[in-house]
């Protein structure tokens, strides 16, 4: 087992989604100074990317809507807390206070998925890779409905949550998030505006509102 690359790994716990899903390989990449543990396979389908990687043994993964790129992606870690927080829990995680800090973080650690028990062991070996795949394997076909069918009803709300957090976060540890942009006003001069960094995302979070009538 431990002569198996990442791909072939890959594979081997994914196959439903081309066998049962329609979904095909798009991309598949082996590293070469860690081909047992660290590379990249995209999956696909006529909605859904989803990409499976791993560097120094630990694997993430992340999907994203083909229509909308994939910039603008979704993970398991940004659901699972979604799912598994009351609306209280949701509050504090939103929180841009800054004496809101260490509880928000204890929370977090609470509810971060690769911290629940069986997930990840403390160190990076090809066991617990193999480990990790399958959960993650096994946590998608809890939620085929999600993105392996092409259901993406709920995706606004999971989008809008994972931005918000990103930027509670990032005000709750002091950080602005804005930044300096050099732009062009109507007269074609360039300008510098202050926007935030997450400008993009919540035009995205916009456009997903307007297309679901939300």
């Amino acid at each position: 087992m431990n002569d198996i690359n990442f791909i072939d790994r890959v594979k081997k716990h994914f196959a439903y989604m081309q066998n049962e899903y329609g979904f095909h390989i798009v991309y598949e990449s082996n590293s070469d100074s860690r081909p047992q543990t660290d590379g990249v396979v995209e999956y696909a389908s006529n909605t859904t990317g989803i990409l499976i990687d791993s560097e120094t043994g630990y694997v993430t993964v992340r999907f994203y809507r083909k229509k909308d790129g994939k910039k603008y992606y979704l993970t398991p870690v940004d659901i699972y807390e979604y799912l598994n927080t009351s609306d209280k829990e949701k509050e504090l995680l939103l929180s841009t206070t800054r004496a809101n800090r260490t509880l928000a973080s204890a929370l977090f650690n609470e509810k971060f998925l690769l911290n629940q028990p069986g997930w990840k062991g403390s160190h990076a070996t090809v066991s617990n890779l193999d480990t990790e795949l399958e959960n993650f394997s096994n946590w998608l076909k809890r939620h085929t409905s999600l993105f392996l069918e092409g259901d993406f009803s709920q995706w606004p709300k999971f989008y809008e949550y994972k931005i918000r957090r990103a930027q509670a976060d990032q005000l709750r540890r002091g950080k602005d998030d804005l930044v300096y942009v050099r732009i062009k006003d109507v007269d074609g001069k360039y300008k510098l505006i202050k926007q935030s960094i997450f400008k993009d995302d919540f035009e995205c979070i916009e456009k997903l509102k307007k297309e679901f009538s939300i």
